[in-house]
């Protein structure tokens, strides 16, 4: 009976003590109860009763909430920042709903795995959200209209991230660098498509575990080098951006499925690691700049290449390039191939047109890429075009030594590496080899320089570089007579430019006034420069010559066309408005004056545009007698250069065209183009214009004078002499004195500009004006 008698009394106890274990609630019952009043929970959902425990897509253990998971709901409202109080919470999901407001920070809850946002209206992400969040896998915060936010350092905090999930979130600044391998090592998923990150990629990416890399649909630039040493990546979206040089080595790349580059500006030449890889699906490569032969990848592979959205030299895939194009193409290597010979270098014949390049029945005799901002080093594989005569590098940024191989070119008269960052001995070529390699501060020292600028020998990388051909340092003498020299080189130049003006305007019956041609030295505080005047010789230099169009005056390149130096220079009489005198020459003026009223550096560059293309097409800048279409010369004439043919339709038909005649007046147009361009800032400084032009001087042979030229000149004739020889010639023998005495002012003016070209030193700087 003892046994019997003790267990009722057990469970008499045991009644007693019941209703204490069914009322006892969880500790989180009161952030839950907050949760569920700041969220519009529909009904359906089923969050009901005093414990939450109970309620529907909740989860707890030992009465603690570890898992919350709402997705597809319905529900709306806001977060209750009571949130991180739960701090047993392992999985937090709420992906597409309507929840909106800021979300709220999480700092401290160290047992968190996975927070999926995705796809609601959350406004804002707190700075000090992952502090703390030492167990964090998964985060998505995918689809939600964010304030502008930039990924906060306090991320690094969730070391044991998985998986980053940030499409379309708003996110600004420059790509973040925190996701390397050292302090996200188990990262695999960085998905940071359609935002508005900007910059490169950063390096730390490099030998991280990353299997998929989406950064789609922003601004984001540079090379995408990194991705080479990032072996474990499967899926890689990089469309849409602005990435540009070569692709990368793919060879380590042995998982890689998915790859979509379109819609960038990628050059180079497609590497066969890419196109030999066997795990590929899908590539996309549609809208680049990438050259070579168009590549032929695996039947099994999806591709998305339209022909003709790329620079291929061939649209048939796995057609080999002409071999001039392959040589052009190596060299470009080693200067990353820059967009600018993507987008000029077109079609797989080098002779047709190709910038810089010049050619003789099939031969490239002349590469001239002067000033092209190119960096990284000079190729030897130059030497593979064996009929080169000249090669002019000038005025980059080249790094490195002369390679050897150069002297092996059979045909070599010129080679200009001048004004680079070039080091070393210079090799030993041949004595009728004119070699220009003045301004390398460091050439002919036999390291490269440190980045102080200094060489490994102690001696400074600065001086000014004006070495011979041994790499010795050329005298002040020397100095100056090169220098006097190159001033009356530019000064021919600007001759040359004017006579074939005058020619020009003379054939088309442009002008209706006989025209005079003065060239003298101008002489400005310290500044060494050069004027040039073409005038109306009824003109002398009342307000009809201050305020007339370039067709009669060629106004002066020393000060320039646009800010209207000789409109300074004119007599104030009060008489006469700024608009009067001004109104010959608004077919020269750059867009933004008319805007500012401002002349700057650029608005000289326009004009000077509209003048080589006065020059190239012998129309005038305003002709009021064409149709409405095509009476401004700047937008005529950019439809005309659209397409080969119609850009031969452009050309003055007075000019005899042949291939080198014609691959001349191209560059030109192209200049001129560049010159006119609508914004100032894609405009050349006048120091390149004088490169370019400079350059074709240098290609140009005088003809056999012929019966029917008028304008062959005797060299044995003073100036003076020459200029009544022309008058004469265009039947006004009669000299008249003011004529005489602009003469005079060349013979007694002895000042000789230093600095060649000379002329270029007046566009250097707004101050001067």
């Amino acid at each position: 009976m003892e046994k019997p008698r003790l267990l009722g009394c057990f469970l008499s106890v045991l009644c007693l003590f019941s209703p204490l274990v069914s009322s006892q609630t969880s500790p989180d019952s009161a952030a839950m109860e907050k949760l569920k009043a700041s969220l519009k929970i529909p009904p359906s959902l089923g969050w009901s009763g005093a414990d939450p425990c109970k309620w529907a897509h909740v989860a707890c253990e030992s009465q603690r909430v570890t898992r919350i998971q709402i997705p597809g709901q319905n529900v709306g409202g806001t977060l209750s920042p009571d949130v991180k109080n739960l701090s047993q919470l392992r999985i937090f999901e709420v992906m597409n709903n309507q929840i909106s407001g800021p979300i709220p920070s999480f700092a401290g809850l160290s047992q968190l795995q996975e927070a999926n946002f995705l796809n609601n209206n959350f406004s804002s992400f707190p700075p000090d959200f992952f502090t703390g969040l030492s167990s964090l896998s998964h985060i998505y915060l995918d689809g939600n209209l964010f304030e502008p936010w930039e990924i906060p350092e306090s991320t690094k905090e969730a070391s044991t991230l998985v998986t980053f999930s940030a499409n379309k979130a708003n996110i600004k600044g420059r790509f973040p660098g925190l996701f390397d391998s050292i302090t996200f090592p188990s990262l695999q998923e960085l998905h940071l498509a359609m935002n508005n990150l900007e910059g490169e990629l950063p390096a730390g990416l490099a030998d991280s575990g990353i299997r998929s890399l989406w950064v789609n649909g922003q601004s984001l630039n540079g090379t995408i080098e990194v991705l080479q040493n990032m072996s474990s990546l499967e899926e890689v979206w990089l469309h849409g951006n602005r990435f540009s040089g070569p692709l990368p080595d793919f060879s380590t790349l042995s998982r890689l499925q998915n790859l979509s580059l379109r819609d960038n500006q990628f050059t180079g030449v497609v590497p066969s690691s890419l196109i030999s890889l066997t795990t590929l699906n899908v590539v996309n490569l549609t809208n680049n700049e990438l050259q070579g032969p168009t590549p032929k990848f695996a039947g099994s592979v999806i591709l998305d290449m339209l022909p003709g959205s790329n620079s291929f030299c061939l649209d048939d895939p796995g057609v080999p390039c002409d071999e001039r194009v392959n040589i052009l193409l190596s060299v470009l290597e080693a200067v990353g191939y820059p967009v600018f010979f993507a987008e000029n270098w077109k079609g797989n014949d080098p002779c047709d047109n190709w910038s810089g390049i010049s050619c003789a029945q099939g031969n490239i005799v002349s590469v001239r890429l002067s000033n092209k901002g190119l960096s990284g080093t000079i190729s030897g594989n130059f030497a593979n075009l064996t009929s080169l005569t000249t090669l002019d590098l000038s005025g980059n940024n080249l790094t490195g030594t002369i390679p050897t191989e150069l002297t092996t070119l059979p045909k070599l008269s010129r080679l200009d590496v001048s004004n680079n960052q070039l080091y070393g001995k210079i090799p030993p070529f041949r004595p009728n080899v004119d070699l220009i390699a003045s301004g390398n501060p460091n050439i002919g020292k036999e390291s490269a320089p440190t980045p102080e600028g200094k060489s490994p020998g102690g001696s400074s990388g600065g001086g000014s570089g004006n070495l011979s051909r041994n790499g010795e340092k050329k005298s002040n003498t020397a100095t100056v007579v090169g220098s006097m020299i190159g001033a009356v080189g530019g000064l021919c130049l600007i001759g040359l430019v004017v006579c074939l003006y005058v020619r020009n305007v003379k054939r088309n019956s442009r002008v209706q006034r006989p025209t005079t041609l003065v060239i003298h030295p101008h002489h400005s505080g310290d500044q060494d420069g050069v004027k040039i005047t073409v005038a109306g010789s009824s003109a002398t230099g009342g307000s009809e010559f201050f305020s007339g169009p370039s067709d009669v005056h060629l106004v002066e390149v020393g000060s320039m066309v646009a800010d209207f130096g000789l409109v300074r220079l004119a007599p104030v009489d009060g008489k006469q408005s700024i608009e009067t005198r001004l109104a010959g020459t608004f077919g020269y003026l750059a867009p933004e004056y008319a805007v500012t009223g401002r002349v700057t550096t650029k608005v000289d560059v326009f004009s000077f545009g509209v003048i080589l293309m006065e020059m190239i097409s012998g129309r005038k800048a305003l002709d009021e007698t064409q149709p409405e279409e095509s009476m401004h010369l700047v937008t005529w004439f950019r439809r005309m250069c659209i397409n080969k043919d119609t850009f031969r339709k452009a050309i003055d038909q007075t000019i005899e065209l042949d291939e080198e005649t014609l691959a001349s007046v191209s560059t030109v147009s192209e200049l001129a183009g560049h010159c006119c361009a609508r914004e100032p800032h894609q405009r050349p400084d006048m120091s390149h214009v004088v490169n370019v032009l400079s350059s074709l001087a240098e290609l140009w042979k005088p003809s056999e004078p012929g019966s029917d030229d008028m304008y062959a000149i005797d060299l044995e004739l003073t100036l003076p002499q020459a200029l009544k020889k022309w008058q004469a010639f265009e039947g006004n023998s009669n000299v008249d004195n003011s004529s005489s005495s602009l003469m005079s002012t060349y013979t007694t003016q002895t000042s000789i500009p230093c600095r060649p070209p000379g002329f270029a030193d007046s566009f250097a700087s707004e101050d001067a004006r």
